[in-house]
């Protein structure tokens, strides 16, 4: 579980608390049929740093920028929103990112809708902690939970996440774009941004509390 099984002999699983976390939502789960509606996320290596990639319908970078002057409020030092194309832009500056089930998920599903960044996914150093930590830890009998979805592991290891969005799961988040889109819901949209960057700020802190766990420190 050291570095030996992350890409890059010298890289350690630690290394990656200074890696660009990264989650995305979606209308589903098959990205030939389902919308990716935004990009999150997340670093701190030089402060809370966190940004969007937003699907542009009806002006939603627009609508949604009242949240970078909201950004310290909600415990961000920095925020920025921009419309999902201009990802294809930025993706060739990452270089250590960090997902959990991004292997089987997140990651092809970008590379299905923004196929231009297909080869450059496959030059990132990525960690997938959900494959390369939590399944192990799981074996090993170290982490019990009744299962290894995102939100379990949030209670189990007492993630916090902001009030508005603590009780979300997926199917929330599908409802609230879909209230965006057909009902131009701009606090819907508000709503499942903040939902998006809680997770992937939360998968960092999941990212340490497992670190901890493995170290026997929890």
């Amino acid at each position: 579980m050291d570095g030996g099984a992350i890409r890059g002999a010298s890289m350690s699983i630690s290394d990656y608390l200074d890696a660009v976390f990264l989650d995305i939502e979606t209308t589903g789960v098959d990205p030939r049929y389902s919308e990716l509606t935004l990009i999150a996320l997340y670093e701190e290596r030089e402060g809370k740093r966190a940004s969007l990639y937003v699907n542009d319908l009806h002006g939603a970078v627009e609508t949604l920028a009242p949240l970078v002057s909201w950004a310290q409020q909600y415990g961000y030092e920095q925020m920025s929103i921009h419309p999902l194309e201009q990802f294809v832009e930025y993706a060739p500056f990452l270089h250590r990112v960090a997902t959990y089930n991004g292997g089987r998920f997140d990651l092809p599903f970008i590379a299905h809708h923004l196929p231009q960044v297909r080869e450059v996914i496959k030059r990132w150093w990525h960690l997938d902690i959900y494959t390369q930590v939590a399944l192990p830890l799981r074996d090993l009998g170290v982490l019990r939970t009744p299962n290894l979805q995102l939100k379990t592991l949030f209670t189990y290891l007492r993630i916090p996440r902001l009030s508005d969005v603590t009780c979300m799961r997926g199917d929330d988040a599908v409802r609230l774009w879909n209230h965006w889109k057909h009902l131009y819901d701009s606090e819907a949209l508000r709503t499942l941004c903040l939902y998006a960057l809680e997770d992937v700020r939360g998968t960092r802190l999941l990212l340490e509390r497992l670190i901890d766990l493995r170290q026997g420190g929890l």
